[in-house]
């Protein structure tokens, strides 16, 4: 079943922000729970691609409001 919304284009300044946000928040992730399997959690990357793409949409296209703006849906615990 194809999606009713047609998929959005972005230039390329947009595009390479949203692929290294997308990696730096990734990072931050796996730094935070080192002992999960993150490369098996196929959801938790295309929502965040999902959010990043939001938030493109909603108009943001800085690589530091992307990653911060998308960090913020995660709460981290300290290190025991």
């Amino acid at each position: 079943m194809a999606s009713q919304y047609p998929p959005k284009s972005y230039d390329e300044k947009i595009r390479l922000a949203l692929e290294q946000a997308l990696k730096d928040v990734w990072e931050v992730l796996k730094a935070h729970d080192p002992h999960r399997d993150w490369d098996k959690d196929l959801e938790l990357k295309r929502a965040l691609a999902e959010t990043l793409m939001a938030l493109a949409d909603a108009g943001v296209s800085d690589l530091k409001e992307l990653r911060s703006r998308t960090l913020e849906n995660f709460e981290f615990n300290p290190p025991h």
